[in-house]
């Protein structure tokens, strides 16, 4: 229809609202991202943080479901960190927002870990796939194809971002086995969640990733649950990090040590996850490998406490030696 009415009247500018790009001649792409959040460095300064779009949605949205509500300095940490659990989501804050009837601040953020059972509620006038984040969240999921639903699934492996070659290694097993370029397949899917909003496009050092807003990555490890794939995407993604993660003798000292922590600087939250994995699963002899092929990363850019809790956290303690 757009496409009709701008042929027939070449001086009309149509302007649309859409969870995907058109794809029509002459379409220009205005991406709308999700609020501001405040930075992590914010204290309790309730002035300071009511600065940032999402808490003042917060705010308004919790005023009006309980209006003796107040930002203070008794709860402005923790409404800044709702905001920040929750992406600046505008949907996500409005319903997080309206369970202020029930609970504080800081209790609604303590039952954050479980986003998709907390936020319901929505006005019963809003369309029904808007009442819960959930149900929005389904009615995106099922537009999808079905290849390019398990590849979504398959993506909430990654803790962070990731490149295109990341997402081929792990996503392979979701093209169609018995088509030819299956990496190109990955591709053309990651493409299509790109534009579906699923997937955010990053640059890092000039280079594209990309990532899944931690909302969005819950939602994916629940589909990926759900399924056949858990224990299969998850030993896919270890079994890639590790090998990238796997030093060069180049990179081990000189001037290709600084690539290389670089690197697995970009990595930091996928080695984390591979690590976590791999300790969880008793697969401790590839988590040794990993530990001890990444220790220098892990000491040199100051994660060595991070590193020291997948060990002495898990069961690889004994084993170190």
């Amino acid at each position: 229809m757009v496409a009709e009415l701008l042929g027939a009247a070449p001086g009309v500018v149509a302007l649309v609202t859409s969870r995907m790009v058109l794809r029509l001649s002459g379409e220009h792409e205005f991406p709308v991202p999700p609020l501001p959040v405040p930075p992590t460095r914010t204290g309790g300064d309730a002035a300071e943080v009511q600065r940032c779009a999402s808490v003042r949605l917060f705010v308004q949205r919790a005023q009006a479901a309980s209006p003796r509500f107040e930002l203070t300095s008794g709860n402005a940490g923790a409404v800044a960190e709702i905001c920040r659990r929750l992406d600046g989501l505008p949907l996500a804050i409005e319903l997080a927002a309206a369970r202020i009837r029930l609970l504080q601040p800081q209790a609604l953020l303590a039952r954050l870990d479980d986003r998709m059972g907390l936020l319901t509620g929505g006005a019963r006038d809003l369309p029904e796939r808007q009442r819960t984040l959930r149900t929005t969240l389904d009615w995106s999921f099922d537009l999808l194809s079905g290849g390019e639903q398990e590849l979504f699934a398959r993506l909430g492996v990654f803790a962070g971002t990731f490149d295109l070659p990341a997402a081929e290694a792990v996503g392979a097993a979701a093209a169609d086995p018995a088509a030819p370029g299956r990496a190109g397949h990955v591709m053309d899917r990651l493409g299509s969640l790109v534009d579906s909003s699923l997937v955010r496009p990053q640059t890092r050092n000039g280079e594209p990733r990309f990532g899944l807003l931690e909302t969005i990555r819950e939602y994916a490890l629940e589909r990926l649950r759900d399924g056949a794939d858990w224990r299969e995407a998850h030993d896919s993604h270890a079994a890639y990090v590790r090998a990238l993660a796997e030093p060069s003798p180049a990179e081990l000292q000189g001037p290709g040590q600084l690539a290389w922590l670089d690197r697995l600087e970009a990595e930091h939250g996928n080695l984390g996850a591979a690590m976590s994995w791999l300790v969880e699963q008793d697969q401790l002899e590839p988590a040794i490998q990993l530990s001890w092929a990444t220790w220098k990363f892990w000491w040199l850019r100051g994660h060595a406490e991070e590193l020291a809790s997948y060990v002495d956290g898990g069961r690889l303690v004994g084993l170190r030696a």
